[in-house]
């Protein structure tokens, strides 16, 4: 019998496909290989808003992320104050590579400016969230993948991880008036 496993994305999944499929170290080396490749990659960026975002363009921009983001396990999180962007995007780098060339080229906005970019251990952002000022916040509250940027719990998943410059600076651009870089 012939097993032929896809997927697999965790060390838990990985120990139990060894469990399961009885491996020799054969597979298991190439399993191990196959893990290695997949690993996780986060990519940070500024950017500089073409024409400020009113609400329906932050709802579409929701929708396009949070449907592109699903087909392709990203994570992460948009901050956007006043025209400034950052997002934090999460993901295997050929997926946040591939993504970061086309929002690149996004018409909508310009300057954009890698901050950080590398792997990780673990996704800091384990749902896609959207911060941002809005009129009429009730609306938002109401749409999955919002959360308000305002609360105390916005960042309090991801402070628990050890980048604490990058939280540092997430939180400086959520509470500051206006930040400009």
């Amino acid at each position: 019998m012939v097993y032929i496993v896809v997927g697999i994305s965790s060390t838990i999944a990985l120990s139990r496909a060894k469990e399961v499929l009885h491996c020799t170290t054969f597979f298991a080396s190439y399993f191990a290989c196959l893990m290695s490749s997949a690993s996780l990659y986060h990519l940070v960026y500024h950017s500089t808003a073409t024409t400020p975002f009113n609400e329906a363009d932050l709802t579409a921009i929701l929708g396009q992320a949070r449907n592109w983001n699903e087909a392709h396990d990203l994570t992460g999180i948009l901050l956007y104050s006043q025209g400034d962007i950052i997002q934090v995007l999460e993901g295997t780098q050929e997926e946040i590579q591939y993504i970061f060339g086309r929002i690149s080229q996004d018409q909508r906005h310009f300057q954009v400016v890698k901050l950080s970019d590398g792997p990780i251990r673990e996704r800091n952002f384990s749902q896609w969230s959207m911060g941002f000022r809005v009129v009429n916040a009730h609306d938002f509250a109401q749409l999955r993948g919002y959360t308000n940027p305002e609360s105390d719990t916005y960042l309090a998943t991801y402070s628990e991880n050890e980048n604490v410059s990058l939280h540092s600076l997430l939180s400086t651009f959520i509470t500051e008036e206006e930040v400009r870089f």
